[in-house]
């Protein structure tokens, strides 16, 4: 159910999304992950799931799709 983590804690995590050397650096790392710090683990374990942060992108657009019908309705409904 993705809107049991709500909007607002997926819209964080995508904020938190790391460049792409970043990326390169913490999926190279294969050190001791206790020696990271808990956010670089954090990001670490993120980048272990195939694409996730476009799932988390894609679970963001279902969670916001019903509003944004309706606010578009709203708005033709305007225009009419």
């Amino acid at each position: 159910n993705p809107e049991g983590l709500g909007s607002e804690l997926l819209e964080t995590i995508v904020k938190m999304a790391p460049t792409k050397e970043e990326e390169l650096k913490l999926k190279e790392y294969s050190g001791d992950t206790s020696k990271l710090g808990p956010a670089e683990r954090f990001l670490k374990a993120i980048l272990d799931i195939p694409f996730a942060f476009k799932r988390i992108d894609a679970l963001l657009y279902r969670i916001n799709f019903e509003a944004e019908v309706k606010y578009l309705r709203k708005s033709f409904e305007t225009l009419e």
